[in-house]
């Protein structure tokens, strides 16, 4: 089983949050997931596979599987557009139905906030970059009527030496979905 490792939300060549990826035809039983993603270490590793228009998709940190995990769904995304170009991908969790859009691009921005997010689950303390985290504190500054200009840019992970940059676009519109966006480096093939 072939592992692609990816840091979501890298500043340029450095930082970011690791997760595994793995693309496959079909998804792995469970248990092999889990032995797999234990193999890999990091906080959390995809696994994907086609299912009628999208792709199946399943998360799992060391020790357990996940509903979701933001920065493994964003280095997912990096690897579909390594395989098969620039698209929106339709992804299918356990509970849900997303979509993650996936292109190359060079463009760099400021940060303008720095946040943290301990007590990440699964066995990990905490994550460079948390793309959940980055959505709810977006949408608590939406709640709060913080003027945002509709969108905020956030580092993460200075303190643990993985800098790291998220987007996050923000609907006027209570309830409206968050955008979490960044942008994604392949780490060594190992």
């Amino acid at each position: 089983m072939d592992v692609l490792r990816i840091a979501a939300f890298s500043d340029g060549n450095t930082g970011g949050n690791p997760a595994g990826v793995v693309i496959g035809e079909v998804l792995p039983d469970a248990a092999d997931m889990q032995r797999v993603a234990a193999e890999v270490g990091f906080s959390e590793t995809a696994f994907a596979a086609r299912e009628g228009d999208g792709w199946r998709v399943r998360y799992f940190s060391p020790e357990s599987e996940v509903p979701f995990c933001g920065h493994a769904t964003i280095a997912l995304g990096a690897a579909l557009v390594r395989n098969f170009g620039d698209g929106i991908f339709k992804l299918l969790l356990n509970q849900a139905a997303i979509t993650v859009e996936g292109f190359r691009d060079g463009t760099n921005f400021a940060a303008l906030f720095h946040t943290r997010n301990p007590s990440a689950s699964g066995g990990v303390y905490e994550d460079p970059a948390t793309g959940a985290a980055t959505a709810a504190f977006a949408g608590y500054l939406r709640d709060i009527d913080w003027p945002h200009g509709g969108a905020i840019d956030i580092v993460q992970g200075e303190d643990m030496g993985m800098r790291s940059r998220l987007h996050a676009d923000i609907p006027p519109t209570l309830g409206a979905s968050i955008r979490v966006s960044g942008t994604a480096r392949l780490m060594d093939a190992g």
